[in-house]
């Protein structure tokens, strides 16, 4: 086997690996700390996604648009729907620009679109929804937007949150009720 040869397995593996990730569809929490940076996984599903022609949109609350886009090429870019809750988390500058009902206002309205097809959504990040959101409300949305029933197409939307380690006592809470 060639170098070239070996490094094409493993990306075939790689990418089958993605594929059957993203093909659950569902919520797939992914857990980012300092021994397990989870951003670029975020960012791989995200690109494999936006590549296999799925919806993707983004609904940012830890970096700016432009930092989340970075290594992303033109063509991925232009297939994002970014939605910004890092500029003006709370909409106090009253732009207009902010979705109205704030993130989880935002995360219901991302699912009823009316283009059909699966749909891949990225939360970056659950940690900073679940300092500004009741943890119920939080399981909750995330619960009913994880099921068949809460978009029009066939399939449930992909949700990606990434979460930080080490986990707060409210977020422990959120895991343990998530589960249930």
């Amino acid at each position: 086997m060639t170098p070239s040869g070996g490094a094409r397995g493993d990306t075939g593996r790689k990418s089958e690996m993605m594929d059957s990730l993203l093909g659950l569809g569902g919520l797939m929490l992914l857990r980012d700390s300092v021994e397990w940076e989870g951003r670029s996984l975020l960012k791989a599903l995200i690109k494999k996604s936006a590549l296999s022609g799925e919806q993707v949109h983004i609904l940012g609350c830890e970096v700016s648009e432009e930092e989340f886009r970075e290594g992303f090429d033109s063509d991925i870019n232009n297939r994002l729907v970014y939605h910004d809750f890092f500029r003006d988390p709370l909409n106090w500058s009253k732009t207009g620009e902010t979705l109205p009902g704030g993130p989880l206002g935002a995360l219901t309205a991302m699912c009823k679109r009316t283009d059909p097809g699966p749909v891949t959504i990225a939360l970056d990040s659950l940690s900073w929804l679940l300092l500004h959101l009741p943890c119920t409300t939080l399981c909750q949305t995330l619960h009913a937007l994880s099921h068949q029933n809460s978009c029009p197409s066939e399939t449930p939307p992909s949700l990606l949150p990434i979460i930080h380690l080490p986990l707060s006592r409210n977020v422990s809470h959120f895991l343990s009720t998530l589960g249930e």
